[in-house]
């Protein structure tokens, strides 16, 4: 099993989308959770990226088979985000902090990929699902979810989706969403919060159903399907 984040320095890839991200899941052990959150907000605390967003997240339910208790992302512009991948980015910290996180971290997958839309401040609570599809006919509802998103904000919640480029939980799902909430009391009543937006706004009803007669969901599947909380963000 290759060690957790030395991947960053030799994993290449090509930035063709401006807000990107690279993902790592990691296993801890429950009483290491304490000492690699300590490990890596001693080390990005005084090793900021210029542009690049450091995220910490605890996995609190998933599949069995998606053995993986921590999630780290590294988010921003294609740009800032390739300063992670160049040789000169491994200093003599970095090599410290690479050196300390390996003994307390397991590397369970990688991924990278990119971020079409983002609508709302982003919520510690999330539920994040991949899945697959007809590219005409994801990018026919993405274009729906821009524009729906842009014309009627949700404020009881976050919205972002994007596409994978490579890797991550799964090698079939090319795409993902992820939904956010402030709490976990906000997650249970989002159904309900969904139906008094949706009763408040007939406007934004009669629009999408008009868009989706023309969007072909038959070969839409999710892939994987998680539920995470943000630790701490750097």
């Amino acid at each position: 099993m290759k060690k957790f984040l030395s991947l960053i320095l030799i994993f290449c890839v090509s930035f063709s989308y401006s807000q990107t991200w690279s993902s790592y899941g990691i296993k801890v052990a429950p009483e290491n959770e304490e000492t690699v959150l300590k490990i890596m907000d001693d080390y990005f605390t005084k090793n900021k990226i210029e542009g690049v967003t450091v995220s910490l997240y605890s996995i609190m339910f998933t599949a069995a088979d998606l053995n993986f208790t921590h999630e780290v992302i590294f988010s921003g512009e294609g740009e800032a985000l390739t300063k992670l991948y160049e040789p000169g980015f491994q200093d003599t910290a970095w090599q410290l902090f690479s050196s300390k996180i390996n003994n307390f971290a397991e590397n369970v997958f990688s991924g990278q990929g990119w971020r079409n839309f983002n609508f709302g401040e982003t919520s510690p609570f999330q539920l994040v699902i991949t899945f697959k599809g007809d590219w005409e006919e994801i990018n026919k509802w993405t274009a729906m979810e821009t524009k729906l998103g842009e014309k009627y904000p949700q404020d009881f919640r976050s919205f972002a989706s994007g596409g994978i480029n490579v890797g991550g939980p799964s090698n079939q799902a090319s795409h993902w969403m992820v939904t956010g909430w402030k709490t976990f009391a906000d997650y249970n009543e989002n159904w309900s919060n969904t139906q008094k937006f949706r009763a408040e706004n007939p406007a934004f009803v009669k629009e999408m159903e008009k868009i989706n007669k023309d969007i072909d969901y038959s070969e839409v599947e999710f892939i994987t399907k998680t539920m995470r909380v943000l630790v701490k963000q750097w």
